[in-house]
C-alpha cells in the first residue's frame, strides 16, 4: 500500500463486515494492527473441506447427460423453426399464435439451458482430479468482468425496482480463471440474488481485495504459531453478492451446492445446478464458495480466489 494510506480512509461502509471503516467493529474484524486496511477473510472450515461428499449422486447423472446429448439437435431445429414461423417469412402470424409460438420458444430456451448446465457437469465431474493446470493459463481481470456482468442484470434489476448496486477496488486484481467462467460464476449469484429479492430490496455486487491464509487452512496452524500480522498481504480477491431476500436457514448452507438441490419453495423452474456448477468451476480453480445467511436477513455469497501476480 502506499505511504500516507491512512489518508485514503473514509467513513464509508466495509463490504465484508457491513460495518464504518472508521469503527472499532471494523478494525477488529478486517483490518491489520497499524491501520492499513488489509481484509483478512477466513472461509468457514466446511466450505474449504467439502469435496466427496458431493459426489453421492454421480452415478445417477450420466444417463442423463447421454440423454442430454441426444436432445441438442432436435432443440436447435425446434427453435430454428419457431423463430422463423415469429418472423413472418412463411406466412403471417395473429396475436394469439405468436404468443403460443413465443411460450413454445421460452420453454424449449429453457430446456436448451438445462441441457447447457448438465453438459457443463458432466465435463467437470471428468475434469475431477487432473488439478486445475488448464484452468490456471487464463487470467481475469476482475473489475473489468464484474463491471460488465453488473451492467448485463441492470435492465432486469430496474425492471423489478431494486436498488442495484456496484463496488469495485481501486486497485486491478487479477485472477486465474477464464473470464467466461467467472462471469458464469457469478451470473448464477447475481441471478438468485435478482430472482429472490423483491420490489424494494437491495442487491450489491462487492469485489474485496483481501488476505487469504491458506497455509494455515491447510495445516491448522503454523507450528502452532499465528502468522505475524504484519506479513498479511493482498494475496486474494473475494467477489460479495449481497441481497435483501428471506434468507437462507444455516441447515441449507453447505446443501444448496449440491447437485439437484432446490430450497424449499424454490422456483419448480430451476433445476438445482446453477450453485452446484459454480461451486465445482471455483473448486477447479481452487476457490471456496460460501454464504452467509439467516432467514428474514438476506444472503450473503462470497466466492474467494487467489490473485495472480
Amino acid at each position: 500500500m502506499p505511504a500516507g494510506g491512512r489518508s485514503k480512509t473514509r467513513d464509508t461502509q466495509c463490504p465484508i463486515c457491513l460495518h464504518s471503516v472508521l469503527s472499532e467493529r471494523h478494525a477488529a474484524l478486517c483490518t491489520e494492527d497499524g491501520g492499513t486496511a488489509i481484509v483478512e477473510i477466513r472461509p468457514p472450515a466446511e466450505a474449504e473441506q467439502r469435496g466427496a461428499a458431493f459426489e453421492s449422486v454421480e452415478e445417477d447423472v450420466f444417463p442423463l447427460v447421454s440423454a442430454a446429448h441426444e436432445f441438442k439437435t432436435p432443440l436447435v431445429v425446434m427453435l430454428g423453426y419457431t423463430e422463423l414461423l415469429l418472423s413472418g417469412s412463411v406466412g403471417a402470424v395473429n396475436d394469439r399464435q405468436q404468443q403460443m409460438l413465443g411460450e413454445i420458444q421460452e420453454s424449449a430456451e429453457r430446456l436448451q439451458r438445462v441441457i447447457q448446465d448438465l453438459l457443463l457437469l458432466c465435463e467437470l465431474r471428468a475434469a475431477k482430479g487432473r488439478g486445475a493446470g488448464n484452468e490456471r493459463k487464463s487470467v481475469a481481470d476482475v473489475n473489468e468482468n464484474m463491471r460488465e456482468l453488473f451492467e448485463y442484470w441492470a435492465p432486469v434489476a430496474r425492471q423489478r425496482a431494486i436498488d442495484y448496486k456496484f463496488s469495485s477496488v481501486p486497485a486491478d486484481p487479477k485472477v486465474n480463471v477464464e473470464p467466461l467462467k467467472l462471469q458464469h460464476i457469478v451470473s448464477n449469484l447475481i441471478e438468485n440474488a435478482l430472482n429472490f429479492t423483491p420490489s424494494g430490496g437491495q442487491v450489491v455486487v462487492s469485489v474485496v481485495e483481501c488476505f487469504w491464509d491458506r497455509r494455515k487452512a491447510k495445516t491448522g496452524s503454523l507450528f502452532n504459531m499465528e502468522r505475524k500480522v504484519n506479513y498479511k498481504i493482498n494475496n486474494a480477491v473475494c467477489i460479495v453478492v449481497s441481497d435483501t431476500g428471506p434468507g437462507i436457514a444455516p441447515d441449507h448452507h453447505e446443501q444448496i451446492f449440491a447437485d439437484f438441490v432446490q430450497l424449499p419453495g424454490a422456483s419448480a423452474r430451476g433445476t438445482g445446478l446453477g450453485l452446484a456448477i459454480a461451486r465445482r468451476l471455483v473448486e477447479a480453480h481452487r476457490g471456496v464458495i460460501w454464504v452467509e445467511s439467516e432467514l428474514g436477513k438476506g444472503s450473503k455469497f462470497l466466492l474467494l480466489l487467489s490473485q495472480t501476480r
